[in-house]
């Protein structure tokens, strides 16, 4: 059985088989109308394989377009490659900033007060990814630094001790940073949906994203939203990107969670999402692709 998916004169795509109609319109982020008007029928059509291609979530999970990659001047781009490795940035010379995120990613540990400590240590923060920081905005596990440069400046004075950049040094910097390309698999598509083949497990778990509000506060493309939200956390936190998220453990924005499966059974929790044993399977399969 098929659902053909395609635009009327409108605007509007249309989904049809021989039980059920949908329609919805681009502009709405509202899900699908039609007969089929719940979320648990459009899940179980679904899961049968009647869906779930790329153009019918698309505007479930799908955010606002992130901003593009800027342009960069290639030669700025070498010289803040070699600032970012440079340990005379620490106040003691020890540590450059590719110590904690070599390659631009992360080091997996959790830090308070510029030195390591264990994981879920209160007011300890794990390190974050710096890739694709052009789409997530804004800055800091705290969301207080709206542009680049104040969190460079800030993490260059208190988790590395040092002074700060200005001029041609600081937008050498900032260039090399907005260089770093986001996490990416191949495995998705712009709009959130996987590229095929897949396995059932994880088209069923991107069904289980959009039915769990997961977009809500990580859309497709970036699988990150601007804003702070406090899912059971105890604070508000910036929402993190989600691409990667199977590597990146510890989990947690002070890495107390030592598997996935907890962190997300935890954020499910504090934003009231229940979710079954066959539901998490899915969902963590799906994650793995991002």
């Amino acid at each position: 059985m098929r659902a053909p998916c395609s635009p009327g004169r409108d605007g509007a795509w249309r989904a049809t088989s021989s039980r059920e109609r949908w329609s919805w319109s681009p502009s709405s982020r509202a899900r699908p109308r039609g007969r089929c008007r719940s979320m648990r029928s459009w899940l179980a059509l679904s899961a049968t394989g009647l869906l779930l291609s790329g153009c019918v979530l698309v505007e479930w999970i799908g955010g606002p377009a992130p901003a593009s990659k800027p342009a960069l001047d290639a030669d700025l781009v070498q010289r803040g490659a070699a600032l970012f490795a440079d340990r005379r940035l620490s106040g003691d010379g020890t540590r450059s900033c590719a110590s904690c995120h070599p390659g631009g990613g992360e080091d997996r540990k959790v830090y308070l007060d510029g030195e390591s400590v264990e994981p879920g240590t209160p007011g300890g923060l794990r390190t974050p990814s710096l890739r694709g920081l052009w789409q997530t905005a804004p800055y800091l596990w705290d969301g207080s630094a709206t542009t680049l440069r104040a969190a460079t400046d800030r993490m260059l004075a208190l988790e590395m001790r040092g002074g700060s950049l200005s001029g041609r040094d600081a937008d050498a910097l900032e260039s090399y940073l907005l260089s770093l390309a986001p996490f990416d698999r191949g495995r998705i598509q712009p709009d959130g949906a996987p590229v095929e083949p897949v396995n059932l497990t994880a088209r069923k778990g991107f069904a289980v994203f959009a039915e769990a509000g997961c977009a809500d506060c990580h859309p497709a493309p970036a699988f990150a939203r601007a804003r702070t939200s406090d899912v059971g956390t105890g604070g508000r936190f910036s929402v993190p990107t989600l691409r990667g998220v199977a590597t990146r453990g510890p989990w947690g924005h002070d890495g107390r969670f030592a598997d996935l499966e907890s962190a997300v059974r935890a954020v499910a929790a504090g934003s009231g999402v229940e979710l079954g044993s066959d539901q998490m399977s899915q969902l963590l399969a799906y994650l793995a692709l991002l």
